[in-house]
């Protein structure tokens, strides 16, 4: 959502929760999420994040760093200061996580198969903003790095959007090329298929 479009109308299922890829299209995969169960500490807000798809319930687990700060300088140039590593860390909560995986990879045409999600997964974070923001109050958008590391095959490496709303209380996790995808399957799937 641009900073200049009205709050979007979000659908939702019985139990509430918002459907899963309602706003996907131009062949992009995006996903909305309802916050729930939030924690505060010091340093970070820790949330679960609930979608429902075909009738059942998917998620995860999200810590976020508190305190974000805008990325970009008055000539749109990265701020280095204001990179966070590990800024954002995706946590496994049980099956309604590896249904989640298992539905994203169905959705982005990969063979079926029932997918098991990592138990942990930290992404490099910058706030896409020129100025800071008031993460209580504001929309923050957030550009997500995964296995970004030097150390990392190029062919792991993937990014996404991480629009979050807490004073809404919702999550958009948005695409930011399809060609992403296989990586981003790859980084958040466990091997282990057989455990719950």
């Amino acid at each position: 959502m641009d900073d200049d479009e009205q709050p979007v109308e979000v659908a939702v299922a019985e139990n509430g929760d918002p459907i899963l890829d309602q706003f996907s299209e131009e062949g992009f995969i995006d996903c909305t999420f309802r916050i729930t169960n939030r924690v505060s500490s010091e340093q970070q807000h820790r949330f679960h994040l609930t979608a429902s798809h075909n009738g059942e319930t998917v998620g995860f687990d999200v810590v976020v760093v508190k305190g974000i700060r805008g990325a970009l300088d008055g000539d749109m140039e990265l701020i280095s200061d204001h990179v966070y590593y590990e800024g954002v860390r995706f946590l496994r909560a049980g099956p309604e996580s590896d249904r989640l995986i298992t539905v994203l990879a169905a959705l982005y045409e990969f063979p079926a198969k029932d997918r098991r999600m990592v138990d942990s997964f930290s992404f490099t974070a910058i706030a896409l903003h020129q100025d800071d923001v008031d993460m209580e109050s504001e929309p923050i958008k957030i550009k997500l790095f995964g296995n970004d590391g030097e150390d990392m095959p190029e062919d792991d490496y993937f990014e996404s959007f991480f629009n979050l709303d807490l004073s809404s209380g919702l999550v958009f996790l948005n695409e930011k090329d399809p060609d992403y995808r296989d990586s981003l399957i790859r980084g958040l799937s466990s091997a282990d298929v057989s455990k719950t």
